[in-house]
């Protein structure tokens, strides 16, 4: 059992670490659009005016700018654990290594929820609700308000 779940995470680090070896320190135009039609996706999904819309932009872009030196820290962990992959270290021993980029994902979380936070509180009641239902409707907890 103890073999197998060290196989487990030993292929899980693997596959995330080579997913970001594969992403460049530059994103891609795919990504970078994305980004950007984030903010107009949910923009026409809840009918936001331009104001709120502004200042969704602002506090998206202030954690994405806010967060890049948790995500460059995550980047150099993820290099570790592939490096002890290639080496041929013991999976125990990736398991470990792989354990640092704990931190630094619940600081990306924490990030992100506050950012949300920030954008729930710009929103009225009824897009609120709306953005409610959204987050049931992909999955999302069935408590949400």
């Amino acid at each position: 059992m103890t073999s197998r779940i060290a196989v487990i995470t030993f292929l899980t680090a693997a596959l995330s670490a080579v997913g970001l070896m594969a992403t460049e320190t530059n994103p891609s135009p795919h990504r970078q659009a994305a980004r950007v039609n984030f903010v107009d996706r949910l923009s026409a999904k809840l009918n936001l005016t331009d104001q709120q819309k502004q200042q969704a932009q602002a506090i998206f872009m202030s954690e994405r700018e806010a967060a890049r030196t948790v995500r460059d820290e995550l980047r150099q962990e993820r290099k570790t654990v592939q490096s002890a992959i290639q080496a041929g270290k013991p999976p125990a021993e990736v398991q470990q290594i792989a354990k640092n980029e704990g931190p630094a994902m619940g600081n990306l979380a924490g990030m992100r929820a506050a950012a949300f936070a920030k954008f729930y509180a710009v929103l009225t009641p009824a897009q609120q609700q709306k953005l409610a239902a959204l987050h049931r409707s992909h999955g999302g907890d069935s408590n949400a308000q």
